[in-house]
């Protein structure tokens, strides 16, 4: 049980609860929201990783958690549990925030989707995407999962969710997180006719991806230390 039920059930609760303060104060909805927006995103994150994430790791990203098996941080068993346990989460926390929302302000919000704005081309989209989410899954890897690792990790970590909300706020949302961006598109699109959120949501998925590919390589041909150089996947 603590090896799988234990550690799954935390990712779940860490991924809803991240999710659901995501749609209930999303940054898009005027220029003024994206710095509160992105440090709320960073604090709740952070929290989250000192909270349940003590349990599993705090990942509550499925490209996090497929960077970090990569690189010897769980299993390949833990982490198929993780990826689950975080698309469910996602849609748990989307779902929670229609409940509790008005519903003129959940339709203000658009549920907290995360659709292009700005006129942002679709390739430009997944291009800032995918360099954001090479950030944070960067520092992840080099303060979680480096055999020098960081005390403070968590502070570390909701300081990139914060970088990267607010610079990709105006762009694309700022997701980094195809969990995030998978569960509230659901939920907007069921409560009403919102097809257009899926119009590019695959750059929700293509590009932290990418990104998340691009930087476990870079990590661990690079700036990996001791064993994590050596490092061979687990089943």
């Amino acid at each position: 049980m603590d090896k799988y039920i234990r550690p799954t059930l935390a990712e779940f609760v860490g991924t809803a609860l991240y999710v659901l303060v995501v749609c209930l104060f999303p940054p898009r909805v005027e220029a003024s929201t994206i710095l509160p927006a992105g440090v709320l995103q960073g604090c709740v994150y952070a929290c989250l990783i000192l909270g349940p994430g003590k349990i599993s790791g705090g990942y509550f990203n499925p490209v996090i958690t497929a960077s970090v098996t990569l690189c010897g941080g769980v299993t390949v068993r833990v982490a198929v549990c993780y990826f689950f346990a975080q698309i469910l989460g996602g849609l748990t926390g989307a779902a929670l925030s229609l409940a509790i929302l008005p519903s003129d302000m959940y339709s203000l919000y658009l549920g907290g989707s995360t659709t292009l704005v700005n006129g942002t081309e679709p390739g430009w989209g997944l291009l800032a995407e995918g360099i954001l989410s090479f950030i944070l899954v960067l520092t992840v890897l080099m303060v979680t999962v480096d055999e020098n690792k960081q005390q403070l990790s968590p502070l570390v970590t909701g300081l990139s969710i914060v970088v990267g909300v607010m610079a990709g706020a105006s762009l694309t949302g700022g997701s980094m997180n195809p969990a995030r961006s998978l569960g509230p598109a659901v939920c907007y699109s069921l409560h009403q006719d919102g097809s257009y959120v899926w119009n590019y949501h695959y750059i929700y998925w293509v590009g932290p991806a990418a990104g998340a590919v691009v930087a476990t390589l870079v990590f661990r041909f690079l700036f990996a230390s001791g064993s994590r150089e050596q490092y061979r996947p687990s089943v």
